[in-house]
């Protein structure tokens, strides 16, 4: 689909009519993150995966990511393959995205799988925000593989998880890469009165220690009234890491909405 000077790639898996799974990456990754996920559900769903703009095959990116802008994007192919509503999985930016999905237009939205997020719509405290606000200009002083490889260690624990990460993050550049979490870093906006009322489920890898995810989770999942499980023996990309424990929790939280059209 081509949208604002970027050619978007998705792919559709599955039985056509079924209920729809839609999964959306992280910051500087691709579509394949979800490839265990897409074969554990494809035969009871219809499954879409995609590659956000200046990530994978969605290159050049054109107007330059936001998350935002990504919400624009997904709605946009959700509408070409007439799909009014989906269960969103989302890992870490493509959580955020489904947040700004449900906030903006929360009848598209049946239900949420945050994994490995953390809440866009929480207040920052003065620090973090400040910090927030410095890290593209920070990246900037690192070089290149620097970058990649300080990502790649912070986000998995499993070597072959880490050799793919390493591709696909070393296939952006380091003015694409810094481009793309200037995005990410400005998609938190503090709503205190808000709340999600669909179903949900968080979920985050036992050792993932990027920004304040485990700490907000339990009050994330408490204000939403979502269920919250802990993927043991994994990182930042528990679905990667652990698929196997995490798509039988997928599975469980997926059960009432598998009969819906």
């Amino acid at each position: 689909m081509e949208r604002q000077g970027c050619t978007l790639h998705y792919c559709l898996a599955g039985v056509e009519g079924k209920p729809l799974l839609v999964f959306t990456h992280g910051a500087a990754v691709d579509h394949r993150m979800f490839d265990e996920q897409v074969k554990a559900f494809e035969a009871d769903f219809r499954v879409l995966t995609w590659d956000m703009r200046g990530h994978g095959q969605s290159r050049p990116t054109g107007e330059p990511f936001t998350v935002t802008g990504a919400v624009t994007d997904l709605l946009a192919i959700l509408d070409a393959v007439g799909a009014r509503q989906a269960v969103f999985i989302g890992q870490s930016t493509g959580g955020y995205v489904h947040q700004e999905l449900v906030f903006r237009q929360p009848e598209r939205v049946t239900a949420l799988v945050m994994v490995d997020c953390v809440c866009i719509t929480f207040k920052l405290s003065a620090m973090d925000a400040l910090l927030l606000r410095m890290s593209p200009a920070l990246m900037r002083l690192f070089p290149h593989s620097q970058l990649v490889k300080q990502s790649v260690d912070g986000t998995s624990i499993k070597p072959d998880v880490k050799a793919y990460l390493t591709e696909v993050m070393g296939s952006l550049s380091k003015a694409e890469f810094i481009s793309i979490w200037t995005g990410v870093a400005k998609s938190m906006h503090y709503e205190p009165d808000y709340r999600i009322t669909q179903p949900m489920l968080i979920v985050r890898g036992e050792q993932d220690k990027l920004g304040n995810i485990a700490k907000d989770a339990p009050k994330w999942a408490a204000r939403d009234s979502a269920v919250l499980v802990v993927i043991p023996d994994a990182g930042h990309v528990s679905n990667q890491d652990n698929p196997t424990f995490f798509n039988r929790i997928l599975r469980e939280f997926l059960q009432p909405f598998q009969s819906n059209r």
